[in-house]
Protein backbone atom coordinates (compact mmCIF):
# COMPACT_ATOMS: atom_id res chain seq x y z
CA UNK A 1 0.00 0.00 0.00
CA UNK A 2 1.62 3.30 -1.04
CA UNK A 3 1.40 6.19 1.43
CA UNK A 4 -0.94 8.82 1.08
CA UNK A 5 -0.27 12.24 1.94
CA UNK A 6 -3.36 13.48 3.64
CA UNK A 7 -2.57 17.49 3.75
CA UNK A 8 -3.87 18.62 0.69
CA UNK A 9 -7.50 17.13 1.83
CA UNK A 10 -7.02 18.54 5.47
CA UNK A 11 -6.22 21.73 4.59
CA UNK A 12 -8.75 22.21 1.38
CA UNK A 13 -11.58 20.37 3.05
CA UNK A 14 -11.16 21.18 6.36
CA UNK A 15 -11.72 17.16 7.39
CA UNK A 16 -9.36 16.02 10.34
CA UNK A 17 -6.32 13.99 9.50
CA UNK A 18 -7.54 11.22 11.98
CA UNK A 19 -10.95 10.90 10.14
CA UNK A 20 -9.26 10.62 6.95
CA UNK A 21 -6.98 7.67 8.04
CA UNK A 22 -9.77 6.21 9.31
CA UNK A 23 -11.86 6.18 6.28
CA UNK A 24 -8.74 5.08 4.21
CA UNK A 25 -8.70 1.98 6.42
CA UNK A 26 -11.70 0.37 5.04
CA UNK A 27 -11.63 -2.16 2.55
CA UNK A 28 -10.96 -0.80 -0.41
CA UNK A 29 -13.10 -3.90 -2.15
CA UNK A 30 -16.28 -3.31 -0.20
CA UNK A 31 -18.63 -1.62 -2.81
CA UNK A 32 -20.45 -0.46 0.34
CA UNK A 33 -17.47 1.70 1.24
CA UNK A 34 -18.24 5.03 0.24
CA UNK A 35 -15.63 7.05 2.54
CA UNK A 36 -12.63 5.66 0.52
CA UNK A 37 -14.66 6.62 -2.47
CA UNK A 38 -15.13 9.75 -1.09
CA UNK A 39 -11.43 10.51 -0.27
CA UNK A 40 -10.41 9.20 -4.23
CA UNK A 41 -13.34 11.80 -5.22
CA UNK A 42 -11.75 14.91 -3.05
CA UNK A 43 -8.22 13.82 -4.51
CA UNK A 44 -9.42 14.37 -7.92
CA UNK A 45 -11.12 17.57 -7.08
CA UNK A 46 -7.83 18.71 -5.87
CA UNK A 47 -6.06 17.52 -8.70
CA UNK A 48 -8.49 19.26 -11.02
CA UNK A 49 -8.24 22.51 -9.29
CA UNK A 50 -4.55 22.73 -9.56
CA UNK A 51 -4.94 21.85 -13.35
CA UNK A 52 -7.47 24.60 -13.83
CA UNK A 53 -5.37 26.87 -11.64
CA UNK A 54 -2.18 26.46 -14.39
CA UNK A 55 -5.12 26.94 -17.14
CA UNK A 56 -6.12 30.42 -15.04
CA UNK A 57 -2.19 31.44 -14.99
CA UNK A 58 -1.97 30.85 -18.52
CA UNK A 59 -4.29 33.58 -19.61
CA UNK A 60 -2.14 36.22 -17.53
CA UNK A 61 -4.62 37.83 -15.52
CA UNK A 62 -3.37 41.12 -13.89
CA UNK A 63 -4.36 42.33 -10.35
CA UNK A 64 -6.55 45.07 -11.86
CA UNK A 65 -9.14 42.33 -13.63
CA UNK A 66 -9.14 40.60 -10.28
CA UNK A 67 -9.50 43.85 -7.55
CA UNK A 68 -12.97 45.19 -9.24
CA UNK A 69 -14.28 41.14 -9.01
CA UNK A 70 -13.25 41.26 -4.92
CA UNK A 71 -14.85 44.77 -4.44
CA UNK A 72 -17.61 43.53 -5.88
CA UNK A 73 -18.48 40.33 -3.67
CA UNK A 74 -17.24 42.19 -0.80
CA UNK A 75 -19.35 45.42 -1.25
CA UNK A 76 -22.23 42.89 -2.01
CA UNK A 77 -21.64 40.56 1.06
CA UNK A 78 -21.73 37.64 -1.40
CA UNK A 79 -19.95 34.76 0.16
CA UNK A 80 -21.44 31.57 -2.58
CA UNK A 81 -20.53 31.53 -5.76
CA UNK A 82 -23.17 32.91 -8.07
CA UNK A 83 -24.19 31.23 -11.29
CA UNK A 84 -21.59 32.95 -13.97
CA UNK A 85 -24.27 34.58 -16.09
CA UNK A 86 -26.16 36.00 -12.99
CA UNK A 87 -22.89 37.60 -11.57
CA UNK A 88 -22.43 39.08 -14.77
CA UNK A 89 -25.89 40.80 -14.61
CA UNK A 90 -25.28 41.79 -11.19
CA UNK A 91 -21.46 43.41 -11.70
CA UNK A 92 -23.23 45.18 -14.41
CA UNK A 93 -26.16 46.96 -12.32
CA UNK A 94 -23.30 47.25 -9.17
CA UNK A 95 -20.99 49.56 -11.75
CA UNK A 96 -24.01 51.35 -13.26
CA UNK A 97 -25.10 52.51 -9.28
CA UNK A 98 -26.07 56.18 -8.93
CA UNK A 99 -22.92 57.86 -7.44
CA UNK A 100 -24.07 60.78 -5.98
CA UNK A 101 -23.01 60.45 -2.44
CA UNK A 102 -19.50 61.75 -0.38
CA UNK A 103 -18.26 58.31 -0.47
CA UNK A 104 -17.74 57.92 -3.78
CA UNK A 105 -15.28 60.92 -4.06
CA UNK A 106 -12.87 58.35 -1.94
CA UNK A 107 -9.60 56.98 -3.70
CA UNK A 108 -11.27 53.46 -2.95
CA UNK A 109 -14.81 54.37 -4.92
CA UNK A 110 -12.59 56.22 -7.76
CA UNK A 111 -10.90 53.10 -8.28
CA UNK A 112 -14.10 50.74 -8.74
CA UNK A 113 -16.12 53.63 -10.45
CA UNK A 114 -13.78 55.84 -12.41
CA UNK A 115 -14.41 59.39 -12.82
CA UNK A 116 -15.53 61.00 -15.53
CA UNK A 117 -15.51 57.60 -17.98
CA UNK A 118 -17.90 56.95 -20.28
CA UNK A 119 -17.09 53.55 -20.39
CA UNK A 120 -15.40 51.56 -16.99
CA UNK A 121 -12.10 49.97 -18.76
CA UNK A 122 -11.86 48.05 -15.84
CA UNK A 123 -15.10 46.39 -16.20
CA UNK A 124 -14.84 45.60 -19.43
CA UNK A 125 -11.26 43.92 -18.80
CA UNK A 126 -13.22 41.86 -15.58
CA UNK A 127 -16.22 40.80 -18.24
CA UNK A 128 -13.99 39.68 -20.40
CA UNK A 129 -11.96 37.59 -17.95
CA UNK A 130 -15.31 36.27 -17.09
CA UNK A 131 -16.44 35.45 -20.70
CA UNK A 132 -13.29 33.94 -21.84
CA UNK A 133 -13.77 31.51 -18.33
CA UNK A 134 -14.69 27.66 -18.71
CA UNK A 135 -17.09 26.80 -15.88
CA UNK A 136 -14.56 25.28 -14.14
CA UNK A 137 -12.00 28.26 -14.11
CA UNK A 138 -14.53 30.58 -13.43
CA UNK A 139 -15.56 28.31 -10.31
CA UNK A 140 -12.06 27.95 -8.99
CA UNK A 141 -11.14 32.18 -9.28
CA UNK A 142 -14.56 32.80 -7.88
CA UNK A 143 -13.45 30.26 -5.16
CA UNK A 144 -10.13 32.58 -4.80
CA UNK A 145 -12.00 36.08 -4.95
CA UNK A 146 -14.38 34.38 -1.61
CA UNK A 147 -11.24 33.33 0.34
CA UNK A 148 -9.51 36.82 -0.28
CA UNK A 149 -12.70 38.36 0.94
CA UNK A 150 -13.23 35.75 3.71
CA UNK A 151 -10.24 36.92 5.73
CA UNK A 152 -11.74 41.02 5.81
CA UNK A 153 -14.96 39.36 6.63
CA UNK A 154 -13.75 37.94 9.85
CA UNK A 155 -11.85 41.14 10.24
CA UNK A 156 -13.80 43.35 12.95
CA UNK A 157 -12.40 47.07 12.06
CA UNK A 158 -14.22 46.39 8.06
CA UNK A 159 -17.95 45.52 8.25
CA UNK A 160 -19.99 44.45 5.39
CA UNK A 161 -22.35 46.34 4.73
CA UNK A 162 -23.90 46.53 0.69
CA UNK A 163 -22.18 49.36 -1.31
CA UNK A 164 -20.56 52.09 0.30
CA UNK A 165 -23.51 54.54 1.80
CA UNK A 166 -22.64 55.52 5.16
CA UNK A 167 -19.07 54.61 5.17
CA UNK A 168 -16.37 56.83 6.98
CA UNK A 169 -13.51 58.08 5.23
CA UNK A 170 -11.40 55.70 7.77
CA UNK A 171 -13.54 52.23 6.74
CA UNK A 172 -12.74 53.66 2.67
CA UNK A 173 -9.00 54.30 3.62
CA UNK A 174 -9.18 50.56 5.25
CA UNK A 175 -11.15 48.76 1.79
CA UNK A 176 -8.10 50.66 -0.06
CA UNK A 177 -5.42 49.28 1.86
CA UNK A 178 -6.33 45.39 1.93
CA UNK A 179 -7.68 46.04 -1.64
CA UNK A 180 -4.25 47.11 -2.78
CA UNK A 181 -3.12 45.63 -6.16
CA UNK A 182 -0.12 44.17 -4.16
CA UNK A 183 -2.11 42.58 -1.42
CA UNK A 184 -4.31 40.98 -4.40
CA UNK A 185 -1.13 40.18 -6.00
CA UNK A 186 0.14 38.49 -2.97
CA UNK A 187 -2.80 36.77 -2.13
CA UNK A 188 -3.70 35.47 -6.04
CA UNK A 189 -0.04 34.20 -6.49
CA UNK A 190 0.09 32.27 -2.95
CA UNK A 191 -3.15 30.56 -4.22
CA UNK A 192 -1.79 29.72 -7.58
CA UNK A 193 -3.89 31.88 -10.02
CA UNK A 194 -1.50 34.47 -10.83
CA UNK A 195 2.19 33.65 -12.00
Amino acid sequence: MKRVSYKPLCERFYIPRPTLIEWQKQPKNDDKNWRARHIEYLREQIDAEEETKKELRDKAILPEDIFLICAYFFLTCTKSIPKKQDFKKALKEFLLYPKKSVEFQHEFAKRIWKDGEDTNSGYLNSMLLIDSLSVFQYYVLIRAVLNFNLRLFNNENLNCSEGLKGKTWQELYMYDKEFSLKNITIFFKNAGILS
